[in-house]
């Protein structure tokens, strides 16, 4: 890590630390509403069943993209000094 400034690294990294955090609760937040306003409207009409399948999908998509973006914050992580990622 010749003439790289760490400090400088470590601060750029936790400013995309909290974007990707940010990304995250946008996504939650987005796709709860999606699914509340889905759920809210059909009422009755939906069986509980359906309802579940429906939460249950709900937490799938969440849960997966939620892994993507902290593999891509460990990506970086991992590379941000060899790829001079910050300069």
């Amino acid at each position: 890590m010749d003439g790289i400034n760490e400090e400088k690294y470590n601060s750029a990294f936790a400013k995309d630390t909290f974007l990707i955090l940010g990304a995250i609760a946008l996504l939650i937040v987005v796709e709860g509403y999606v699914v509340f306003t889905i759920l809210s409207e059909a009422g009755s009409a939906v069986s509980p069943a359906i309802r579940g399948i429906y939460i249950l999908f709900f937490g799938l998509v969440v849960g997966v993209e939620t892994i993507g973006y902290l593999k891509v914050r460990s990506s970086i992580k991992q590379h941000m000094f060899d790829f001079e990622y910050y300069d």
